[in-house]
């Protein structure tokens, strides 16, 4: 299928309605052939709205064929750019204008928004834009200070050497992009960087509209050594918000390629603060935001992370998601998620991942509905372009990166490892990890002591771990500070731990597994199999009689699990072992049924708990 075709079907799954134009008084330029047409070029019609003060429209019809177009604006005044119309007499229809770039070898607009201007295209499809090998922004190249808005159209089919699609790059604050409803950037080409876009300077983008997409998009890195962000490219201190449902069932980062980050790169910019972030949010509670198979030959298939890091500064890559989905994606490692680190000398600076955090909470946001899949990294596997599969991680953290998280649940992944950390820390609270196929280690953390500071540790509280498939002896490797606190570590053949750090290091308590000869001598610690619902249809709650039911101590505070159920449930007829709190990433609800996936008619309807 060619990036056309592909760009025509994407096109096809969205209807797509005009917006009406602005309620207050305005001038309207038409251009076009024939009755009623102001102007016969795209660019006479922006001149003339230029030369005229305030807001003015420009009205694209079918009456012309738009080739070859390389237009430029460049006002501090408020323009629309608006296609869908036949004639120059008619209504609007709803049918883009296609305004293509073939043949000028330059990006088909050069916007430059100057003071507070906004600028809006509006059912447009942009395409076949060209520029030479290290131009910028085939479709758009966008600059200033102002904002930049696209709605219902489509940037596709073009190249440039960065920023295939769009290319926006702020020269001053309040500058914005805006990836209105309707609006799919798909199939277009980076020589360089950033396939699909290319973000940078103090610029926020916004993408959390309904039927927005971006996808298919390629950063090839010609080079042998660029190639970073397939779909999008952000380098700080860009901020983007991207909480789009997707378009016809796709994720809103979907089927992106490149050499480090096949849907996503973030990377600190040169210089002290210059911070990358990508926030990932749901709008929608039954499309959570994804991030979906998406494909990097080297690092990072869902994202990649790449900070800054100078001799007196620094800058972080930061991701932080709430409610998302990171899913079916490949790459030798970090199929998932690669967070890289950056160093000068001697000093590194790691990528900050934080999932499910409070500083991750966005206005707009909505929570993921009862039953539908979230918070997860799923499905993703390691292999090389040729389909071999290697000893890559799900998610791979490297060099003082950090990996901070809530409620995550991984199941489905295939390669080396579920999570592997090189000199860095992972703190992961409530999670499960399920029916992942590793050809090494489920977990592993590796770590250094630096002047007496931990470099890497890990530390897991109320998770479950099984049904694992693990080639390694061990579930878990850890060469430093390790705590697991609990917790349910169901691997029969397994051993649960190899740890070769300092036995004062090592902390393990509550904890229900199937092998405790690997686990310090601790009475809170137990041997047994922990009785979950229904684990081969992939239901992990626990039933009544389960051991891990009220086996730890309470929390002050009214944290939940995995399935944001409050904690601390006390089942009435199960003695306490240790307190009320049940063990891994559900707590056992009063009032439940022992009803499993499987077992719907014979339930235990009198369950006292």
């Amino acid at each position: 299928m060619t990036r056309s075709s592909i760009a025509t079907k994407l096109t096809m799954l969205c209807a797509f309605a005009a917006v009406p134009e602005a309620a207050h008084a305005f001038l309207i330029y038409t251009v076009g052939s024939g009755e009623g047409c102001t102007h016969g070029t795209i660019q006479s019609a922006i001149d003339a709205a230029d030369a005229s003060p305030g807001y003015d429209v420009i009205r694209l019809t079918r009456s012309l064929t738009y080739e070859p177009e390389a237009n430029t604006i460049e006002t501090d005044q408020d323009l629309s750019i608006v296609g869908g119309f036949e004639t120059c007499t008619s209504t609007s229809d709803s049918f883009k204008t296609v305004v293509s770039g073939s043949g000028a070898n330059q990006s088909v607009f050069r916007i430059n928004a100057l003071g507070a201007a906004i600028i809006k295209l509006r059912l447009l499809t942009i395409t076949l834009g060209n520029t030479d090998d290290t131009g910028a922004g085939g479709g758009i190249y966008f600059t200033g200070t102002g904002n930049l808005e696209l709605i219902e159209s489509e940037i596709s089919n073009n190249t440039a050497g960065y920023g295939g699609g769009i290319f926006a790059a702020a020269s001053g604050t309040n500058t914005e992009l805006i990836i209105s409803e309707g609006t799919t950037i798909v199939g277009n080409t980076a020589r360089y960087h950033g396939g699909g876009l290319f973000v940078g300077g103090p610029l926020e983008m916004t993408m959390n509209a309904p039927n927005t997409i971006i996808a298919f998009n390629e950063a090839l890195g010609i080079d042998g050594f660029s190639g970073h962000g397939g779909g999008l490219l952000l380098v700080g201190p860009a901020i983007a918000y991207i909480g789009s449902p997707g378009l016809g069932g796709l994720g809103a980062i979907y089927g992106n390629s490149a050499r480090y980050g096949g849907g996503i790169s973030i990377e600190g910019a040169n210089g002290d603060e210059q911070n990358g972030l990508v926030k990932l949010y749901t709008t929608d509670p039954l499309n959570p935001v994804r991030i979906q198979s998406n494909t990097a030959s080297q690092h990072g298939g869902g994202v990649f992370l790449l900070p800054y890091q100078g001799l007196l500064d620094f800058s972080d890559a930061k991701l932080c998601a709430q409610d998302f989905r990171i899913e079916d994606n490949l790459a030798e490692d970090g199929s998932g998620i690669y967070a890289d680190y950056s160093s000068y000398l001697d000093a590194h600076w790691g990528s900050r991942v934080n999932l499910n955090q409070p500083e991750c909470a966005q206005a707009g946001a909505t929570t993921c509905a009862a039953g539908v899949a979230c918070n997860t990294i799923s499905g993703n596997g390691t292999s090389t372009t040729g389909g071999d599969p290697t000893d890559g991680a799900a998610v791979r953290m490297v060099g003082s990166s950090s990996l901070t998280a809530s409620r995550l649940e991984m199941r489905g992944n295939v390669g080396g490892y579920a999570i592997f950390g090189s000199d860095s820390r992972a703190l992961i609270d409530t999670c499960l990890i399920a029916e992942n196929q590793n050809s090494q280690q489920l977990l592993r953390s590796d770590g250094v002591i630096n002047d007496g500071i931990h470099i890497g540790y890990m530390t897991l509280d109320g998770c479950t771990l099984a049904n694992n498939v693990i080639a390694s002896t061990d579930v878990i490797h850890a060469e430093d500070a390790f705590k697991l606190h609990t917790s349910i570590i169901d691997q029969p053949g397994n051993l649960t731990l190899a740890y070769s750090g300092e036995a004062s290091d090592l902390d393990v308590t509550y904890v229900l597994a199937s092998d405790g000869t690997s686990l310090p001598d601790d009475p809170t610690i137990y041997v047994g199999v922990p009785s979950f619902m229904d684990p081969a249809n992939g239901d992990y709650h626990l039933r009544l009689d389960s051991f891990a039911v009220d086996f730890a101590p309470p929390v002050t505070g009214d944290d939940r699990d995995l399935d944001r159920q409050p904690r601390d449930q006390n089942m009435v007829g199960v003695p306490d072992a240790f307190g009320v709190r049940d063990l891994g990433a559900y707590e056992r609800q009063v009032g439940a049924q022992d009803c499993g996936a499987a077992d719907t008619i014979m339930c235990n309807g009198f369950d006292n708990g």
